[in-house]
């Protein structure tokens, strides 16, 4: 099933991110782009509610908010972003052998509505993530899900549900139906 999930480089598609924290009173929504540059080489460019430009290549990633000057620091200083790449690059490439090597997985569902379930090896990255899970249609992704040890969630919807028409305050099962293409009222 992940090699039906192999992109072309360079890729590009839009995102509409939910994140779920409990430091927040309601999720913050954010809009952008998602580039994929190849399996060491991803960006994701935030439009709203602020901008920022974040590039990862060569083992470093950087961020620019703003107009501040860009900060650039090691993967290594960030295992969570370090293991989320590897991850998404190798699903990205298609890479199964390269995903299981980093992460237990689990698939669930048809052809036609998927759910991929990636549970991090590395104790470094799992000491902050419990899972990713991918939900799809076909060899479509539609979200990346990212459950935090903490509880927090955040839940990227790329392809056609980044344009969808969210709630105010949307909830987390809202958005995990969405995801998992379950009609709601």
């Amino acid at each position: 099933m992940v090699a039906s999930l192999k992109r072309a480089a360079p890729s590009r598609t839009a995102y509409t991110e939910i994140r779920f924290s409990g430091l927040l009173d309601r999720p913050l929504i954010l809009h952008g782009e998602l580039e994929y540059l190849g399996p060491a080489e991803l960006g994701k460019r935030v439009n709203t509610p602020y901008r920022e430009q974040t590039t990862i290549a060569n083992g470093e990633a950087t961020v620019r908010r703003g107009e501040r000057a860009p900060r650039t620091f090691s993967l290594s200083q960030a295992p969570e972003l370090e293991g989320f790449l590897r991850g998404f690059a190798a699903l990205l490439g298609g890479d199964a052998p390269a995903l299981a090597r980093d992460f237990e997985l689990a698939v669930s569902g048809a052809a036609a509505n998927w759910q991929l379930t990636l549970k991090p090896r590395d104790s470094r990255l799992a000491r902050r993530i419990s899972a990713i899970e991918v939900d799809g249609a076909n060899r479509t992704p539609r979200c990346f899900r990212t459950r935090d040890v903490d509880g927090d969630v955040s839940i990227l919807l790329v392809d056609t549900l980044a344009a969808t028409q969210l709630p105010t305050r949307p909830s987390q099962p809202q958005i995990d139906a969405l995801c998992r293409g379950i009609k709601t009222r």
